[in-house]
This record gives C-alpha cells, structure tokens and sequence, in this order.
C-alpha cells in the first residue's frame, strides 16, 4: 500500500471516490494506492483548512483493503495539519452512533466535540400540514413579510443571523451557496425571510436525491406567535414549488443537540420522526 498525493491526470479518479461527499474548493488529497496484484486506488482523503481547523473527509472501496488504509490516511492527514501549523482537525461529517469510522478515528485520539439531532418527515404530510396551516392563518401574516429565494441574494445577508446557531462554518455557507457546487443548497427552495428589507429567517436546504436536506432553519423574532407563523412562512416557501407526491419524498430537519430547539419541535409538530443521533469527532493537535 502506497500513500501519495494524485497526479493531475489521475485527479478525475479520485473526485468519483468523493462522489456522493461535499468537498471544500481547493482541497489537498492523498491516494492509498495498493499496487498489487494491480495498481488501484482504494482510499482517499481530502482536507482543508478553516482558519486554525483543518477539516476532512475520507472516502474508501468496499473491502477489507479500503478500510485498512484510513488509519493511514487519517495519520497523514494529522502530520500535514501539524505541517500547516493548525491548531485542530475535525472530520467534516457527522457520523452516526456505531459508524464503523468511529472505532478508527478514535484509535487515532479523536474524541467527540458535539452532537446534532434530525428529524425526518414524510414530504406528503408535510405538505398537507403546511398548505392547511399557511391556509388557515394567512390572514395574520404580517403583509412587509417575504421570501426570497437566495439566488436573489448573497450569502453575507444572513451571516450574522445564522452565527449564533453554529450549524454550519461561515465558509461551507459561502461556498454551497454557489451555483455551481457540488451538493450545494437548492438555490430555489433555500430562501430568506424579510420584513421589508430586514432577514430575520433563513432557510437553507440541499436536495441530492428524493430527500430535502434542511441544514438551517433560523428564525430571530422574540414574539412566539409570530416566530411560529415565520417558520411556517419559510416552509410554505417549499410547499409553493413542489407537489405532495413528489419529486421529494422526505424532509430532514438538522439541530443542536441542546440548542435550536425550535427546529426540532417544528419537525416534531409535523409528525417527525428523531433519528439516531450524529457527532462531530476531532482531535487538537497540541495534546
């Protein structure tokens, strides 16, 4: 097993590994390689630094030799962190409890920083539920109330709204917020929420695939009534542009373990259901 950085011409080869992973633009990688009984790439690792953390994902073939290198890879990746003179290293996904990743970022001093919650509905209930509510109450919505799709707009309009929240690193906001990313928010279905000309809502989503994946669902507004009517504002916003039958199929909604908490009770009102919780494992570098 050789570990080594891609050549430019085999670099095709490794972005397929990382089909299905979000990736920060300008990411370094590093290829295992197992040269015999021919020579192929099992493994890959792709990292990236965020100021004083540096982040990273892994991707492997099934088999006993993909799953070998990662601990090679994983240690790779520390020593060129440390190289960079960064300060600690995330995995850049969450993984639920029993991922078999686990047990091996732990063999290499990797603890867990934080856990999140989902929940998970059914697009069709959801639907039904919104439009009958948005129906229901429409006449209470403030009328300077909108929503924006955010291809309108740029992402440094809800920066500091969402800050507070920690659900997702200002940069990986910038960075999906743009057309052209791979695994980006849906440009149309992601959207803001105005009163006149201030945001106090933000609802950012990606759609790889029949899920809606809801990575941030903020609303600042002290008034419980009207924080209610503006997350259903901001859910009506997707009710608007699909059909209850389809192309989404389910809705995950994503939130602190402890914190924003009005996200899971929103999922929970719609008859979600909790998933198994997620974590954030990291290491520091000066330990």
């Amino acid at each position: 097993m050789v570990l080594r950085p891609p050549l430019p011409h085999e670099l095709s080869r490794v972005l397929y590994l990382f089909r299905n992973v979000r990736l920060r633009a300008g990411s370094h990688f590093l290829v295992a390689e197992k040269t015999h009984p021919i020579a192929r790439f099992v493994a890959a690792a792709a990292w990236w630094p965020e100021g004083t953390l540096g982040r990273f994902q892994l991707a492997c073939h099934p088999g006993p030799a993909g799953a070998d290198a990662l601990s090679s890879l994983i240690q790779a990746v520390l020593a060129a962190a440390r190289e960079a003179g960064l300060e600690a290293v995330h995995f850049a996904d969450l993984l639920p409890e029993g991922h078999p990743w686990i047990v091996i970022l732990q063999a290499q001093g990797f603890e867990r920083v934080r856990s999140e919650r989902s929940f998970e509905t059914a697009s069709r209930n959801t639907w039904m539920r919104i439009k009958r509510l948005y129906d229901k109450h429409r006449a209470a919505i403030p009328p300077g109330w909108r929503t924006d799709p955010i291809r309108l707009h740029g992402p440094e309009v809800i920066m500091e709204l969402i800050a507070p929240h920690r659900l997702l690193p200002p940069d990986e906001v910038r960075q999906y917020w743009q057309a052209a990313a791979a695994a980006g928010f849906d440009l149309e279905m992601s959207c803001i929420l105005f009163d006149r000309d201030r945001p106090f809502g933000a609802f950012l989503a990606r759609r790889p695939d029949e899920v809606l994946y809801v990575d941030v669902q903020v609303v600042k507004e002290p008034n419980p009534r009207l924080r209610s009517l503006a997350d259903l504002c901001l859910v009506y916003h997707v009710v608007r542009q699909v059909q209850p039958d389809g192309p989404i199929r389910r809705i995950r909604f994503r939130c602190g373990e402890t914190e924003h908490r009005q996200t899971a009770n929103l999922a929970l009102r719609m008859g979600g259901r909790e998933l198994p919780r997620m974590h954030v494992f990291g290491k520091r570098l000066n330990s």
